[in-house]
């Protein structure tokens, strides 16, 4: 082995550097379709962000925030108690719009 990496130390290391990243992603791919898997359908709360709720409802944040009324965000992702903060409303009103949004495109998707 010790020969090996004598003779090819940019190989090795290449290939060693290779097998970490890829060692890497597929964890974290593991862990995220473990993570979502127990997330689906989550009921909608004030530390979320758009993104999250479409992502446990299987949908498209982009919709959610076309169908209820919301900015698309800008800059870092707000999140639903953020976003009712800053139009001045309780974050419930918010929380039932995007609700109202989950329902009419979960019922286009039937």
């Amino acid at each position: 082995m010790t020969s090996l990496i004598r003779r090819h130390p940019y190989l090795v290391a290449a290939f060693a550097l290779a097998s970490t990243l890829a060692l890497y992603f597929a964890v974290s791919a593991i862990v995220g379709a473990i993570y979502w898997s127990q997330h689906r359908n989550e009921p909608v709360s004030p530390w979320m962000t758009v993104g999250y709720v479409g992502r446990s409802w299987g949908l498209k944040p982009q919709l959610i925030d076309e169908v209820a009324g919301l900015p698309l965000p800008k800059g870092h992702p707000m999140t639903l108690a953020e976003i009712a903060k800053e139009r001045g409303v309780p974050v419930e009103e918010v929380i039932a719009l995007v609700e109202a949004a989950v329902a009419e495109l979960k019922g286009r998707a039937e």
